[in-house]
């Protein structure tokens, strides 16, 4: 009788949860909100083109710029970029999809320091996968995923009860508006946010300029960022290297174009990367696709010195406004257009 009755308990509070999880969604930090709005994103089977990779893609290209750069319509291209993404996630949404798409042709992604080295954002990642991550047997089977997200039992354990019982994946968002009172000042904006992002997955698929709400926020030179320091991002990952070879090796088989772009961060930060040499990782596994033997497949395009002195073009230091945005499009198209059409005129 007991027992049943503690079963009937968990039963319950797992389906309550279930039901109500979605309402606390608007008081999540940003990362958190985009995550889970992110899930409700359309697939259609008439696919062409697959756009994946992390917030800067989110902020610096929207869906329109690849359709025109592609020459196919916007329904045609897919855009599941997120906030904190990591190698392991796009391995994750790689295997996923793309034996689902038949008509898939080409795919953009970005790979910059923040997705080659072991930063704050990788365990970001991994707790936003907990907390809003599609729980998949790939994520069991495949050896490098595993090794991402569950390392060992108590990493599995948890990302189970998640699944059970949601609320314990917004627990790092509630519990700070217990305690914090910074983030409990802030709820209306978060709340903004929410609203902005909904509207951005309602209408541009999920492109949005990072932490707009209506305007378009500008970094000016004057700011200091005393905590700017880019050496961690210099350490190589190696786990995520090795995962950026699995996701080639994936898109590879399917015979898929890829493209590889390094989006430029502000100048401050790129000035920083280039002291602590920051890029390394990525470059040498540049230099590596070039030298493969299907490189004709895989295309890279760096614009790290693109924006070099045009603070008006970012929102902070990684992200593009919209100003930004608007020309980082114009520079996509030419460099990309010339590429795209000698290589995909059957698209």
């Amino acid at each position: 009788m007991k027992l049943r009755y503690i079963t009937a308990t968990l039963i319950f509070l797992s389906l309550f949860m279930h039901l109500t999880w979605e309402w606390l969604i608007p008081y999540c930090e940003t990362t958190s909100t985009y995550w889970y709005l992110a899930r409700k994103r359309k697939i259609s089977n008439e696919v062409k083109v697959l756009v994946l990779g992390d917030s800067q893609i989110v902020s610096g290209i929207t869906p329109k710029t690849i359709a025109d750069i592609e020459s196919v319509s916007e329904n045609e291209v897919l855009y599941l970029p997120k906030p904190s993404e990591q190698p392991e996630g796009i391995l994750t949404d790689s295997l996923k999809l793309i034996y689902k798409l038949p008509k898939l042709k080409k795919i953009y992604v970005n790979l910059s320091p923040l997705n080659t080295s072991k930063n704050s954002i990788t365990d970001a990642h991994k707790q936003l996968f907990y907390s809003f991550g599609n729980f998949t047997f790939d994520t069991i089977a495949n050896p490098l995923l595993r090794k991402a997200y569950f390392s060992n039992l108590t990493d599995l354990s948890w990302k189970f009860v998640i699944e059970v019982f949601p609320y314990f994946g917004l627990s790092p968002n509630l519990n700070r508006l217990v305690y914090d009172r910074s983030a409990q000042m802030d709820l209306p904006r978060r709340k903004e946010e929410y609203r902005s992002i909904k509207q951005s997955m309602e209408k541009e698929n999920g492109a949005w300029i990072w932490k707009s709400i209506g305007d378009d926020p500008t970094l000016q030179e004057s700011e200091e960022f005393p905590n700017l320091n880019t050496t961690i991002l210099a350490g190589r990952r190696e786990l995520s290297m090795l995962l950026w070879s699995e996701c080639l090796q994936v898109w590879e088989k399917q015979n898929l174009e890829v493209v590889f772009l390094r989006i430029p961060f502000s100048p401050k930060m790129e000035k920083d990367i280039l002291l602590t040499k920051a890029n390394a990782a990525g470059e040498d596994f540049f230099s590596q696709i070039v030298a493969r033997p299907n490189k004709e497949k895989v295309a890279v395009f760096d614009f790290k010195s693109g924006f070099l002195t045009e603070y008006q073009y970012f929102a902070d230091l990684t992200h593009l406004n919209q100003k930004g945005r608007d020309a980082f499009s114009k520079i996509l198209k030419k460099k990309l257009f010339d590429h795209t059409h000698s290589s995909s005129e059957g698209m």
